[in-house]
């Protein structure tokens, strides 16, 4: 497995992996969300208010030693079976989507890639950063969000292929979006 961490400043976060189903059925899986807190010891619940499309609210609850705290993100904009466009609403500025591609010559394969653009500003002075300091409290779940994102990845790509396998991710830092989101649908 190839896995990188956030670094402070960054702009982007980009992580990918290959899944061994059509696009369409990728997309729907990322729309539903259906069992996701089983994938993580850290993810509480996943709570979709909605139908996937524009407009729907998933409210995540993430705990990890003494915290815990839910984050709600909204989709913003849908491209079907291409691209889900969401932010964080709230304190957290941040932003991200779900990109699908097409695997050159397979229908039964699909890259998936996960974006995410977050101001770290955004996380300081709440609740989570009176435990700690900031700056620790990031050293501290670096390994913690390294170990997590392949428990949920190996899950979601066990639940979407019917068997587990390692799954292989690149994470790459890459910089802020240069083209606008898909447009709402």
């Amino acid at each position: 497995m190839r896995l990188g961490v956030v670094q402070a400043g960054m702009d982007a976060l980009e992580a990918s992996t290959r899944v061994y189903v059509s696009p369409a059925e990728l997309f729907a899986f990322l729309q539903d969300a259906s069992g996701w807190e089983t994938y993580s010891e850290h993810v509480d619940a996943v709570r979709r208010y909605g139908d996937g499309g524009p407009g729907t609210d998933y409210r995540i609850t993430v705990s990890w030693w003494k915290l815990s705290y839910t984050l709600t993100q909204r989709v913003m904009a849908t491209d079907p079976p291409r691209r889900i466009d969401w932010r964080a609403t709230g304190n957290t500025a941040a932003t991200g989507a779900w990109l699908v591609d097409p695997v050159d010559g397979r229908a039964d394969a699909a890259e998936l890639r996960l974006r995410i653009e977050v101001d770290p500003d955004s996380l300081r002075g709440g609740s989570v950063t009176r435990l700690l300091p900031f700056d620790e409290l990031i050293e501290r779940l670096k390994p913690v969000v390294a170990r997590e994102a392949e428990n949920v990845l190996e899950g979601l790509v066990a639940d979407l292929e019917g068997e587990p396998r390692p799954v292989d991710i690149e994470v790459h830092q890459v910089p802020a979006f240069t083209t606008r989101p898909a447009s709402g649908r």
